[in-house]
């Protein structure tokens, strides 16, 4: 069987293990409810601090690494991987913690593994290529944080041109800045209310993410993703399966690397 499609398997167990039914609760919105956007907050912690976080995640998914090795994961943590990937792939710490603990099942390893500090949300980002035995597969991640240190919200891109949320601005050319979004960038993360207090809770059903879900489409479908997590989650894995399998590849007309960065080795 295709290695992608066996840790598709496997992250369709996990979620259904983790997710059960008890996404969907309500909760009564409360007075003073803080609905700040991510982008105000600031850095708690050392930049190296930050790096060790998202280093960790992907750690949490190397065959050869323990179990135990895990980064700070809020309790409402939220992993969102934009197509051709499943989008809503992980909500609560619970059901990250089950899924990574269960892809380690197939061989993983990284050939590229390059994180990076950023003093303006999301600080740590990280360009990064899978090796699931022998199969490559490029991916730009990206991690926001509470004032506790822990990781709230887990955003990824495949790592070609055409699917990242930034661009090489208008001369066409990448460049160290483009290749970081220094320039910008296109993120859920930033637009999701809440985010921005200093726990990072996200409270689904609270009034501002009712408002937000009223005048963008994105926040509305990752609520109603969340709402319905199992059912969601089943049916796009179903009907985009060979998507998905096709997910490492380039697409049509993307070169791959479009940009090769500095990396500095002790």
């Amino acid at each position: 069987m295709h290695i992608l499609a066996t840790k598709l398997i496997l992250i369709s167990l996990a979620l259904l293990g983790s997710w059960g039914g008890a996404v969907g609760q309500t909760n009564t919105p409360t007075k003073g409810e803080d609905c700040a956007l991510a982008t105000v907050l600031t850095p708690k912690f050392s930049p190296e601090y930050y790096i060790e976080q998202g280093v960790k995640y992907f750690l949490t998914m190397q065959s050869d690494v323990p179990v135990r090795v895990q980064p700070e994961y809020a309790r409402r943590v939220i992993r969102w991987e934009w197509e051709p990937w499943l989008l809503l792939t992980g909500y609560k710490k619970s059901t990250l913690v089950l899924s990574d603990a269960m892809l380690k099942l197939t061989p993983t390893k990284y050939d590229v593994l390059d994180c990076r500090y950023f003093a303006e949300q999301p600080f740590c980002r990280c360009h990064v290529v899978f090796n699931y035995g022998g199969l490559t597969c490029p991916i730009y991640e990206e991690f926001t944080f509470n004032d506790q240190g822990e990781i709230t919200f887990i955003e990824a891109w495949s790592d070609f041109p055409s699917l990242l949320p930034m661009g090489p601005g208008e001369d066409g050319v990448w460049d160290e800045a483009d290749y970081w979004a220094l320039n910008g960038a296109t993120r859920l993360a930033t637009k999701i209310p809440g985010l921005g207090s200093a726990t990072g809770r996200i409270e689904p059903h609270s009034n501002c993410m009712r408002e937000a879900m009223a005048n963008d489409p994105e926040i509305a479908d990752m609520l109603s993703r969340m709402r319905n997590p199992v059912s969601k989650w089943m049916h796009q894995l179903f009907t985009r399966f060979n998507e998905v399998k096709g997910g490492c590849e380039a697409p049509e007309g993307d070169l791959y690397p479009y940009y090769v960065p500095n990396i500095v080795k002790d």
